[in-house]
């Protein structure tokens, strides 16, 4: 029997990175894309890719090298940037919020898409922020509610090539992204959050798979942050 065949956009940060590391063991054959940072070796893949997904040329540059169909696509690219008011945040940082977690995804998905065969699907990783929003992240929350929305759009879109395209929106995660919180930060989520905990990267990996595996699920947003919202 082959082997089903995965491409992770965002392959080089800590949610990817566990992310590819789950699919390889349930038995997928992978295509790696990062940027910065370095791909894990213990990670067996086909093919590893570098660009930086806000540059549409790259995008369709590098994805064009893939010859082949494949079953799933992960698009976990993002950046976030310190918690600050919107009239103090800088305009350059702004414009890379919004380059990266939502025009980038744009990219991916817009490249990405035709890759997948019948039967196959996307997960686009967003946010719980970009659900309720949430003060000091504005632009950062704006990003990803369009994440989620370019998803709900998108299943409508490829429904009719057996395409399906979910999300899933992390809380918070132990990532190097939230290390600037200090521990009684830390703790104070903690204690807001009915699961008692701070998310993983494997809780993420394990909604990817879900995802993955279930073919009756499109246009669905899957909050994984331990209730925190409720």
């Amino acid at each position: 029997m082959l082997k089903k065949l995965a491409l992770v956009v965002g392959a080089t940060g800590d949610i990817g990175r566990v992310i590819a590391k789950a699919l390889s063991k349930a038995g997928y054959n992978l295509l790696l894309c990062g940027n910065k940072g370095q791909f894990d070796a213990s990670i067996e893949a086909q093919m590893q890719l570098r660009f930086n997904v806000k540059d549409a040329q790259q995008v369709k540059n590098a994805l064009s090298q893939i010859k082949q169909k494949v079953d799933l696509v992960v698009c976990c690219a993002g950046v976030a940037d310190e918690e600050k008011l919107l009239m103090d945040q800088a305009d350059e940082v702004i414009s890379n919020l919004v380059e990266t977690n939502l025009l980038g995804t744009i990219y991916v998905n817009k490249y990405a898409l035709p890759l997948i065969k019948k039967g196959g699907s996307l997960v686009n990783i967003a946010s719980f922020l970009g659900v309720q929003g949430c003060s000091c992240e504005a632009v950062y929350s704006a990003a990803k509610a369009g994440v989620i929305n370019l998803t709900k759009s998108l299943a409508k879109e490829f429904a009719a090539f057996r395409v399906r395209v979910n999300c899933i929106s992390p809380g918070y995660i132990q990532t190097k992204m939230n290390d600037e919180f200090t521990e009684q930060e830390k703790q104070n989520l903690i204690d807001n959050t009915p699961a008692g905990r701070l998310g993983t990267c494997e809780d993420v990996a394990k909604a990817v798979l879900f995802l993955a595996d279930n073919d009756f699920i499109t246009g669905e947003n899957i909050v994984v942050d331990g209730g925190l919202i409720i």
